[in-house]
This record gives structure tokens, sequence and C-alpha cells, in this order.
């Protein structure tokens, strides 16, 4: 049982934390269409990665190994907005200016109370193209220390795991895990029978 708790679900016409969008566009036919989006951002920043094809990044998603690469660290987190907890990499928003390596450590440590040592970056990538422009670097390094929960916040309430191969099977098949987090463990631990057998 969580100590978070949904009270209650409420259709708002307006949100304090994110920004509504209507995308007025023309189908391959000429007809008038209209796609809805929300951000975290402004309008400038929707404009210029859609007229400028310019490339932002909001936060980063931690992928921290044990220097032997046979335990990845996870979180098992209660998230709001599925009532109940999910299996995820560590992850957060960046501050402003903040470099992706310092934002990795930083939101490691508060969530996991150890220290993250980065030695490889993605590029940012969109998390869902269907109703949202957020986009997230992955880091990948290696962590050290204890962990600790004493560093989260109030509205966090998450355990540190650390999942092996075998864990991270069982994961996959009886646990909530977000697709981005379930395709990481796939193919680090080379779970997917299609890429690792060529089904």
């Amino acid at each position: 049982m969580s100590k978070l708790s949904v009270k209650k679900i409420r259709e708002v016409e307006s949100l304090k934390y994110l920004k509504a969008f209507r995308i007025d566009y023309t189908t391959k036919s000429g007809k008038e269409a209209v796609w809805e989006l929300v951000s975290r951002q402004g309008i400038e920043r929707l404009e210029a990665e859609i007229f400028d094809h310019e490339r932002f990044t909001d936060g980063v998603m931690i992928f921290a190994t044990n220097a032997q690469k046979t335990q990845v660290v996870m979180l098992k987190e209660f998230r709001v907005s599925v009532g109940s907890y999910v299996y995820m990499f560590p992850a957060g928003l960046s501050d402003l200016n903040e470099t992706i390596d310092r934002a990795a450590a930083r939101e490691f440590y508060e969530e996991t109370g150890m220290t993250f040592e980065m030695t490889y970056v993605s590029k940012a990538r969109y998390v869902s193209l269907g109703i949202v422009n957020e986009c997230v670097n992955v880091a990948f390094g290696y962590y050290k220390g204890v962990p600790s929960t004493a560093h989260q916040d109030d509205k966090e309430d998450a355990e540190v795991v650390f999942v092996d191969k075998e864990e991270a099977r069982r994961l996959l098949i009886k646990e909530d895990v977000p697709i981005r987090t379930a395709q990481l463990l796939e193919h680090f631990f080379d779970l997917n029978p299609f890429f690792s057998k060529m089904l």
C-alpha cells in the first residue's frame, strides 16, 4: 500500500503545469485537420520544433549498472497517473541551464541516495509523439554507494531495487513496466526472443 493516495479525478479546461495546444494542419488530400498536444514549454518551443526542426531536451533517464554490468538500478515507484506502483529507471527534469551529466547525477542522488558516473549519453528523443513534445536523454553509466530514500521529496514514494537478468525477466512478465524501460531491459539482458533468436 502506497503512502501516496489518489482521491479523485476531475476533467479541467486549463492546467497548472502543462500547456495545451491546437495544431491546425492539412491532410494529404487537402482537408483541414486538428492535432491536440500538451507541453511543459511555451508556444515558442513548439514552433521552433515544428517549423525550424530544432531539438531540445527536458530531462534525463538514468541507466546505472554495477561495474560487472550484471544488475541495473531501478525504482519501484508509485505513479499517480496509473494509481499504482510501476518499475522504472530513475529520471527527472533538468534545471535551467543544467547539463545532462549534472542533471543525471543530481536526479540519481535525490531518488536513490547513490552517486552516478555517466560514461555515455544518448541524443534527446521524444517520449510520446501522440500527446506531448517532451524529449529526454538517456544517461548510461555506473552507480556507487548504499541506497537511501532520504532525499526523495514528499511527492515521491519509491523503493530502490537492484535488478539482475532473472528479476528483469520477472518484471517484464508480472509487473507494470513503461515501454522505454522495458525495451532497455530487454536489450541489456537479451530478453527479447525475436531479436535473440531471430524468430
